[in-house]
């Protein structure tokens, strides 16, 4: 916009009740120009919405003022806000017009050179490469505010990777973050989608990386953990992690930047790498908050998915109860305690228990290795049993070691006649299956009241209100 051009004199150039009409669409336009500048910020802020709502503002304002003084010497600048904020909004059409007019009755080189700047970039976003290179190649250097020229190198950027010109497009997409740092994030994003579209995965690190390091990117850290994410399933969760990098000195706030650990340490646990898992979660779990109880639920988890014996759970408690206050954290601290005690009962007359156990360990706790370990504990205990079958098959199906699943397989052949055995090979339920299932439930129920009443009364349930 020309500020420069003096208000007052306008107005009191005009005659008559044109200096009133005059006033009039000049303070409405300061007005529509403000808007417009708060509308830029929420935008390159990531408040869409409230960005919308500004731009819609603007089209209304500089249209009112437009229409109150049609003659006036600042139809051009009321066109140009017009033109612009409908842009933003996606009105290509009207915003087309709205630049033609401005082309039409300006002689302003300064209005001129923005006009033509947009109108490539309008042509740009509807396909038209050519013609938007063209135009934009005309305007970038005469536009004045680095804001604008900016965005001419970010239209420009597209249009020459569009076209192949990969090496001008990633050249443009610095300058425009250099040119106004508005523009950097944009920059970023564009970096990482041509990346992916190329495909190009340094600059889809460049772009993570330039994101992560720039405080106004936060408020799109879900959408960037969302890349990450599409990163992995793409080339894989190790390579993903390698995005990431330095994510500990983000310059986010620490919520953010716990996020962005969080996306890492499940990224290096998913690519076999447990020591920076592990370092990940630890660090996110050493803050407060749900954010950090949750981590250390996380670790907990990860553990009991490697745990083998029941020695691999006492430890956890260390982990877990700094976020007792967690649901997640008191739901495993209670399934092991209730595992353990079950083991208890188990291991002093009543060997159905360790059933109990394994299933708590199964579904609750999950930890497989575990669970299949007091499974076999309990077919080992009474192998003539009734549950017996049941408790090799659960173990069978837990076991990941061939040795050891040859061996059950082995006891499993020995027990053609079994109810669970049958049911496992030729899928017959029949009502001998039925009854053992509603008997084996009936007695784990006991137990399991049981259980419950001796924690309780030894106040070792967690999140149970204490009399």
């Amino acid at each position: 916009m020309r500020s420069a051009r003096p208000i007052r004199i306008v107005a009191l150039a005009a005659l008559g009740s044109g200096v009133f009409a005059g006033c009039i669409f000049n303070n409405t336009l300061y007005n529509a120009e403000g808007l417009y500048q708060e509308a830029e910020d929420l935008r390159l802020a990531g408040q869409d919405t409230a960005s919308s709502a500004r731009y819609r503002e603007v089209v209304a304002k500089a249209t009112k003022g437009y229409r109150a003084d049609e003659d006036g010497g600042w139809a051009d600048d009321a066109f140009l806000l017009i033109a612009k904020a409908q842009f933003r909004l996606g009105a290509t059409s009207e915003a087309s017009r709205a630049l033609e007019r401005v082309l039409e009755i300006s002689d302003d080189p300064a209005v001129r050179a923005q006009a033509a700047l947009y109108r490539g970039a309008l042509a740009v976003s509807v396909g038209e490469t050519v013609r938007g290179l063209a135009l934009l190649d005309d305007a970038i250097e005469r536009v004045d505010a680095p804001i604008d020229r900016a965005e001419g190198h970010l239209w420009r950027a597209r249009a020459l990777l569009d076209r192949g010109l990969v090496a001008q497009g990633w050249r443009d997409l610095d300058r425009a973050g250099e040119t106004h740092d508005g523009h950097v994030v944009p920059a970023g994003f564009e970096r990482i989608a041509w990346g992916f579209a190329l495909p190009d995965l340094t600059r889809i690190h460049q772009g993570v990386q330039t994101l992560i390091f720039t405080s106004g990117a936060q408020v799109y850290g879900d959408s960037i953990r969302s890349l990450v994410r599409r990163f992995a399933d793409r080339w894989g969760p190790g390579s993903a992690v390698v995005l990431l990098a330095n994510a500990e000195d983000a310059h986010w706030s620490r919520e953010e930047r716990d996020r962005l650990l969080m996306t890492r340490a499940w990224l290096a646990y998913e690519a076999g790498d447990l020591v920076r898992a592990r370092e990940d979660a630890r660090s996110v779990g050493s803050g407060v908050g749900g954010q950090a109880s949750a981590a250390r639920v996380t670790l907990a988890r990860w553990r009991l998915a490697e745990a083998e014996q029941m020695d691999d759970l006492a430890p956890l408690r260390a982990i877990l109860l700094p976020a007792v206050a967690s649901e997640g954290a008191q739901a495993i601290l209670n399934a092991i305690r209730r595992v353990e005690l079950l083991r208890e009962y188990g291991l002093e007359g009543e060997p159905v228990a360790l059933i109990g156990a394994a299933e708590i360990s199964r579904d609750v706790l999950i930890a497989p290795r575990l669970s299949a370990a007091l499974f076999l504990a309990y077919a080992v205990a009474v192998p003539e049993a009734p549950w017996s079958g049941k408790a090799l098959l659960g173990a069978r199906e837990l076991t990941a070691d061939r040795a050891q699943r040859k061996w059950l397989d082995e006891q499993l052949e020995a027990l053609p006649e079994d109810a669970y055995v049958r049911y496992a090979r030729m899928g017959r339920v029949g009502a001998e299956l039925g009854e053992l299932e509603a008997r084996l439930q009936e007695t784990l129920d006991s137990l399991l009241e049981r259980v419950d009443e001796e924690l309780a009364a030894r106040r070792h349930l967690a999140g149970v209100p204490k009399e």
